[in-house]
């Protein structure tokens, strides 16, 4: 399961699940205006990998003072890129690690 957190847009989420892949949101998930913190922690109890185009998610996963073991992250930077190309990048960074554990990982897409 993929944890789009509230800063995904909503047809990047749809787009996703059109190409096949299983997508809750923060708004499904009723965890809206949760700290990235508490987003992490939820994610990772449930085995969720965590994706986002929030780059605070970064400092939160790679600090050495937030001790989250996580099901993975990906991070893909929103800005001067449209939903088709957001979904292409999110869909072929998943489909190049669909057979990976993605454990405490961060993925660039």
């Amino acid at each position: 399961m993929i944890y789009a957190d509230e800063n995904v847009w909503l047809p990047v989420v749809e787009g996703l699940r059109r190409r096949g892949w299983d997508v809750t949101t923060a708004r499904e998930e009723d965890t809206i205006g949760d700290e990235d913190e508490a987003q992490l922690r939820y994610a990772a109890a449930r085995g969720w990998v965590v994706l986002t185009f929030d780059d605070d998610f970064l400092g939160l996963v790679e600090t050495e003072f937030v001790d989250i073991d996580h099901a993975g992250v990906i991070y893909v930077p929103q800005y001067g890129n449209g939903v088709g190309e957001l979904v292409r990048r999110v869909d072929s960074t998943l489909e190049r690690n669909a057979d990976r554990d993605l454990t405490d990982e961060v993925l660039y897409a």
